[in-house]
């Protein structure tokens, strides 16, 4: 099938939420389709609303399940079990089917068994190897094919980076303090920002480092706070933890419910005693490819990075306990090889031809295609663009705005009523037959 004589119908599930409130990757990973291939059919559907039943009784030619859709295995059972039942039809469908997850060490039993009930026919793997662990049943019927977590758009290209010298931070760095089952890869993303934070400190440098959900920058605060940092401090994306159907997960948080205080090592004792660290599920974050666009200087725990950068080539390596920053500071100081280093972190990035946007959309495109072809499905245009234009008549962006407005609402009771669990309970209750009554 020639991808450029024919228009296909595309549907795409996913679970984005208020677009405003989402990191600047996220948006354009769910939309990349249709931002670099604008001349096909689509119909974006995020789950927050119902599926109309028109659109599930419509033939489409590819059905693309985004990474936000399918981070609703990490849901309640009961939740997850009646999300899959809703979109059941996706099991049955003729449409070529591509699965796009991440963070496939949490749940990793669930998402296999998932991608081999529906059928998916490839599934795009953020992490280089190991995929005979993570899809046990899946890598022996399906295809997985290698992507990103995020991708390089134009826009971002077209971005000026700010003249080195002019920038008023000398070290920047956002991280989320992660809880303990992502192992101690995980836990090494916020205690590298505590401990190089404290360095900088004594070093006099002025530094930018913020640990915690208080810090998080979005859209074009975030590639400014980037653009004003000389170095960005960075490490591996990923876990160290296979946690194959959840229970760790469950296990830690419950301890931690009852040891607010629990270190990391007594956590590990309690919860995943002798588990951590026999494998190392990393990918290159869109972070790294962000600084190196807008050419800030990167101290990173070394680290595989997709096999994209390499250490004193691309970045400053750093150890996980921050032991070596002296050297790191000299290093810091020598401007010809940290300039050397901005340059060809920015090549590496830009030379790889998957990380651009629409170089992985036509790729994606034209496996579907090439599935299609051994598949012999086949769908109308004419009434796919019929059911467009009533989806969008029903499902309005108004009625998305009401569901946000509710979501901010229900966070804001759930962390007034954290510590008062039968008060939850009944909130919780409250909001589902709220929600029901709405949609009705």
């Amino acid at each position: 099938m020639a991808l450029g004589l024919d228009k296909l119908n595309i549907l795409v599930l996913h679970s984005l939420g208020d677009i405003k409130t989402v990191p600047f990757f996220l948006r354009h990973h769910v939309f990349i389709l249709e931002r670099n291939c604008p001349g096909h059919n689509y119909l974006y559907h995020d789950t927050a609303l119902p599926l109309p039943q028109y659109v599930k009784d419509t033939s489409f030619d590819l059905i693309i399940l985004d990474v936000t859709f399918l981070c609703a295995r990490w849901s309640p059972a009961r939740i997850f079990e009646r999300l899959k039942n809703e979109y059941d039809f996706v099991k049955t469908s003729d449409a070529v089917k591509i699965a796009f997850p991440q963070d496939e060490y949490d749940c990793n039993e669930i998402l296999d068994e998932w991608m081999c009930d529906w059928q998916i026919d490839i599934v795009y793997s953020v992490i280089s190897e190991h995929w005979d662990l993570l899809y046990p049943r899946y890598h022996k019927s399906g295809e997985i094919r290698l992507g990103y977590t995020g991708y390089i758009d134009e826009t971002l290209i077209d971005v000026k980076p700010k003249p080195f010298n002019s920038r008023c931070i000398d070290i920047g760095y956002r991280a989320r303090k992660l809880l303990p089952y992502f192992g101690r890869l995980g836990e090494t993303k916020w205690t590298i920002g505590r401990d190089v934070a404290a360095c900088a400190k004594s070093s006099g440098l002025a530094a930018d480092i913020v640990i915690g959900d208080q810090g998080t920058l979005l859209g074009e605060a975030w590639l400014d706070f980037i653009n004003d940092s000389k170095f960005t401090l960075g490490a591996n994306s990923g876990s160290s933890l296979l946690d194959p159907r959840g229970k760790i997960q469950h296990d830690v948080r419950a301890y931690l419910r009852t040891h607010p205080a629990a270190p990391f090592e007594e956590v590990e004792e309690a919860c995943f005693k002798g588990l951590d660290g026999h494998h190392q599920f990393t990918a290159i974050s869109p972070r790294v490819m962000e600084a190196a666009l807008l050419d800030s200087c990167q101290i990173l725990v070394v680290g595989r990075y997709s096999d994209l950068i390499e250490p004193w080539e691309h970045y400053i390596p750093i150890k996980s306990d921050a032991s070596d920053f002296d050297q790191v500071l000299e290093v810091m100081k020598d401007q010809a090889l940290v300039q050397q280093m901005v340059k060809k972190c920015r090549s590496a990035i830009l030379d790889t031809h998957d990380l651009r946007c629409q170089n992985k959309a036509k790729k994606i495109l034209d496996a579907a295609a090439d599935v299609m072809t051994r598949k012999k499905a086949s769908s109308s245009c004419d009434e796919v663009e019929r059911v467009i234009r009533q989806y969008k008549n029903d499902v309005t962006q108004e009625r998305y705005e009401i569901v946000w407005r509710q979501r901010r609402i229900r966070q804001r009771v759930v962390h007034a009523l954290n510590d008062y669990p039968v008060l939850l309970r009944l909130a919780h209750i409250a909001y589902s037959f709220v929600n029901k009554r709405t949609w009705a």
